[in-house]
């Protein structure tokens, strides 16, 4: 009885509440008023309630005075003619799309908004940075990061609308009248053929091969990654290295030297926290697993204001969010390291989760490979095969990295999700070797135990307010860290010669808050509006029998940035497009603001060329300096700026890091079509606040104290020229690409070489790659060929100390007075061979690839080798010059296994 009670209740309180929202009566008058902005009258006012989707209220204004009218007929007299009904229901107001006979064929709408979402229609991801755009018009718009867009200016609704993204089938929509205000559900079917193939994406057409929606930018396909050439392990930033620009003659995955600049100034981003190491393996591979990818994005220069706090490059990494649908999981392994992912769903779909781990296994057990690649190493850090030294070296490495990430959706606005990354390489070892066969009983002995890596967690609240504005606001806290304790010692009939004891270790929390907001303005503006607050801890600790080889033993910095910044993207016409925007630095780590300007124009006379060009000028107040030690090996500690007037505790009263800035100017082209990709962009790079520290050593013969080193600061400057220039083509299966990039970089600094103009460390004239890669039924091939002409390197004076029979006893080390000489000429090829299988329930791909065929002999770098030189005076012979090499990769072949369940 209670049941039936309850139930005639509830019924009657229906009707009331039905009742009440019909007759409830407004008094307004609306001028131009957006409908969405007369519902939040209707809301906050009137305490209607109304559900609606954003695409159908968009773009509709109303004008009119309404004076003691009911609810329902103000909504009968408004809404019919823009094609929407209402209906009410348990006493919300319910707007439709309204139904009518239409001719499917015949345009009913023109020059309206489409507001949509892309999907992956396996797993339920959304797609980031996908390309949506207008058939057969330059018109076109991205996906935000969380798969959503807004096109305004189409035609009408009867438009195709094409949607693309890197390893996709593009998917032709066509509108129809009746349906486009409401929200469109994309979806996408991944494309078998380019898992074969690495793709840069372009914002004009749907071939594989394609630009960005900006200027100097590239779209990475992370799933492309096993089709090319490695060292067995799928890397995303060697892989980054084989784009123009991205110098790639260096064999470091950690180098992303971006237009000739050092990697410290590039911003590296993953899932919206920085990342401050990239490498494993001191530089052989990146630190982010490529099954953890869902999206890169690579900013060569001039970047959007968003993006602050370095002065060159950004890559902008975002990750796999999981699957929404059904539970899937990666597996792999090669000759150094294993890999394991899952992507799974969340209380029945509405969220995901995906974690990856990757270990390498070289602590268990050592390949050939790694026993080639530690001797590379090996070799980089003691001074002692030209000595003929002969022993045992005992490695104990191993490297790993964790992430995990999960999304939640919490309404059909809200988006939560919650990130986590740990890499972390562990190093132990040791060596002793000996002089077996010479007469002068030489020994050599090496401890070193080492760790570092790095650790972030972040926490992202996104939501869609209307079909306008977007909004997402990120917590995060990204944590750095180096540790190392390193011992060496050379002697002679049991006599040192040289021994180093040293300890040190670096740290940087970064601690961020960053709010994001896209508006977009009537169909012409594309609005970013926002703020970024970082709060930066440093700590340094060294400690070394020379005392004097590092300026500050212990100290502990730390500093705020607060930064604001706007831009506009504005279409001026369906041909012309101004980007135009600032950023606003407040900060206590230096006594200055800093404002830098963004500037693009984009101009497409036809929807196959593009005319563009650019300007920006940024500012980075924290940076990696670099200690030039001839006679150890050179350090590099991470520093806040710090103005002339600020004091260092334990600091030498004219220490101090100017901070970083440069002007970028770039201007180029792009054509695409039928398969064809021509991209030239020319720039130049203007950067102030260099800091150079070089260690001298002057010879103290005669006292009974140590030899000393001393350094020498000197601030300076230095600009870049060059153009990049790519051709790619498409043909069927194949896919192949030519990149040139032609550059000259130059510094000059106050107390180097007198003030001179030298060469920077990253100068390289010419470098060339020529990718091809093949994709079949059940075949991968792939093949890669790099020319870089020769690098400089610094040689420091060297003054012999004789005495008075012209014996050399000791000598002066020189370091402010450097000879720049230029390195041998770097090539390679590399060719890779995988065999795909699948069947209902996996899939996979085995394959070889093959490391530098020619087995070319290629040096990293060349120096002094002191050791020699020290050796010859212990044993009263007359030294000479010579040069240690630092070689890299002879021919190396490797192996793989990645599968799919």
């Amino acid at each position: 009885m209670r049941f039936f009670f309850c139930l005639i209740l509830f019924s009657a309180l229906t009707v009331l509440r039905a009742q009440d929202a019909q007759n409830t009566t407004i008094d307004e008058r609306f001028s131009k008023a957006p409908l969405s902005k007369v519902i939040r009258v209707l809301k906050n006012k009137y305490k209607i309630k109304v559900a609606y989707d954003d695409a159908l209220v968009t773009g509709i204004v109303i004008n009119g005075s309404y004076r003691d009218i009911r609810i329902t007929d103000f909504l009968d007299e408004i809404l019919p003619e823009h094609g929407i009904d209402h209906q009410i229901l348990n006493g919300k107001i319910i707007l439709t799309p309204k139904r009518v006979d239409i001719n499917l064929d015949q345009p009913s709408l023109f020059d309206l908004t489409v507001y949509g979402v892309v999907i992956d229609s396996k797993t339920g991801e959304t797609l980031p940075n996908a390309l949506v755009r207008v058939a057969g018009s330059p018109l076109g718009t991205i996906t935000n990061s969380d798969g959503y867009f807004s096109l305004p200016k189409v035609p009408n609704d009867t438009s195709t609308i094409v949607v693309s993204y890197l390893g996709y089938k593009k998917n032709d929509i066509r509108l129809v009248p009746g349906n486009t205000r409401q929200t469109l559900r994309i979806m996408m079917d991944e494309s078998v053929k380019s898992l074969a193939s690495f793709t840069l994406q372009n914002d004009r057409e749907g071939d594989k091969i394609k630009y960005g929606d900006d200027i100097s930018q590239i779209k990475i396909n992370p799933n492309a990654l096993s089709g090319l050439p490695s060292l067995g392990e799928l890397d995303v930033f060697r892989s980054l290295q084989l784009l123009p620009g991205i110098s790639g003659s260096s064999e470091n995955a950690s180098g992303l030297n971006i237009r000739s600049s050092p990697s410290a100034h590039n911003l590296v981003l993953f899932d919206g926290f920085p990342i401050y190491r990239l490498d494993h393996f001191f530089g052989v591979f990146s630190a982010i697993n490529s099954d953890a990818v869902r999206d890169i994005q690579v900013f060569k220069g001039g970047y959007k204001p968003r993006y602050g706090g370095r002065i060159s490059g950004v890559v902008d990494i975002t990750g796999k969010t999981g699957n929404f649908n059904e539970p899937t999981y990666n597996f792999g392994i090669n000759l150094l390291s294993a890999r394991f992912s899952m992507n799974a769903p969340i209380n029945s779909g509405k969220g995901a989760l995906h974690v990856s781990f990757r270990r390498a296994y070289t602590d268990i057990i050592r390949s050939k490979l790694f026993e080639k690649l530690y001797e590379l190493y090996g070799n980089s850090q003691s001074g002692t095969e030209e000595l003929e030294l002969s022993g045992d070296i005992r490695p104990d490495f191993r490297f790993q990295d964790l992430h995990v990430k999960t999304t939640y959706n919490v309404s059909k606005r809200d988006i939560v999700s919650f990130s986590l990354y740990r890499g972390r390489d562990i190093l132990n070892v040791g060596a002793d070797y000996v002089d077996e066969d010479g007469n002068d009983n030489f020994t050599y002995s090496f401890q070193e135990d080492t760790d570092w890596g790095n650790s972030a967690i972040g926490a992202t609240w996104s939501r869609n307010w209307s079909s306008n504005y977007y909004s997402s606001l990120q917590a995060s806290r990204s944590l750095y860290f180096f540790n190392s304790n390193f011992f060496e010692e050379l002697r002679s009939n049991a006599n040192p010669i040289r021994t180093v004891d040293e300890n040190r270790s670096n740290e940087i929390t970064d601690v961020q808050l960053n709010f994001l907001n896209e508006v977009n303005v009537g169909n012409k503006h594309e609005f970013d509006i926002g703020f970024n607050i970082s709060n930066i801890l440093n700590t340094q600790l060294v400690t070394n029998e020379r005392a004097l080889d590092m300026p500050i033993s212990a100290f502990r910095e730390q500093g705020t940035i607060m930064a604001l910044y706007a831009s506009d993207k504005f279409r001026l016409s369906k041909k012309l497009e101004l980007n135009a925007g600032f950023r606003y630095e407040l900060t206590d780590i230096t006594s200055d603001n800093y404002i830098g300007h963004r500037v693009a124009l984009s101009y497409r006379p036809f929807p196959t060329f593009e005319l563009k060009a650019a300007s920006g000028k940024f500012f980075q107040l924290v940076n990696d300096i670099v200690w030039d030690d001839p006679r150890n090996r050179n350090q590099n500690f991470w520093f806040l700026a710090r103005d002339e007037e600020d004091n260092i505790p334990d600091a030498p009263e004219d220490f101090m890091v100017p901070r970083l800035q440069a002007d970028h100017w770039i201007a180029g082209f792009n054509y695409s079509k039928n398969g064809l990709l021509v991209d030239v962009e020319f720039y130049e790079k203007r950067v102030g606040g260099l800091l150079d520290i070089s260690l001298s050593y002057a010879s103290l013969l005669g006292n009974n104290i140590d030899n000393r080193a001393t350094e020498q600061y000197s601030r300076g400057s230095g600009i870049i020229r060059g153009v990049d220039f790519l051709v790619q083509k498409n043909v069927g299966p194949y896919q192949g690409w030519f990149a040139y990039t032609l550059s000259k970089a130059r510094n000059r600094f106050d107390n180097i070489n007198n003030g001179d103009e030298i060469r920077s460390r990253q100068d390289q004239r010419h470098e060339l790659k020529f990718i091809n890669s093949l994709s079949l039924t059940n075949w991968n091939i792939s093949a890669s060929w790099i020319y870089g002409s020769g690098k400089p390197y610094y040689v420091p004076r060297v003054r012999f100390i004789r005495d008075n029979g012209g014996v050399v006893r000791d000598y002066d080390l020189i370091n402010t007075d450097k000879v720049v000489n230029t390195l041998p000429s770097y090539q390679r090829m590399d060719v890779s061979v995988a065999y795909k299988f699948s069947n209902e329930t996996s899939s996979g791909e085995i394959g070889i690839s093959l490391f530098n065929i020619f087995n070319r002999k290629n040096i990293q770098s060349r120096e002094l080798d002191l050791s020699r030189i020290d050796a010859s005076i212990a044993i009263e012979r007359s030294p000479q010059i010579a040069f240690r090499d630092l070689r890299l990769l002879d021919f190396t072949p490797s192996v793989f296994l990645n599968l799919k369940f």
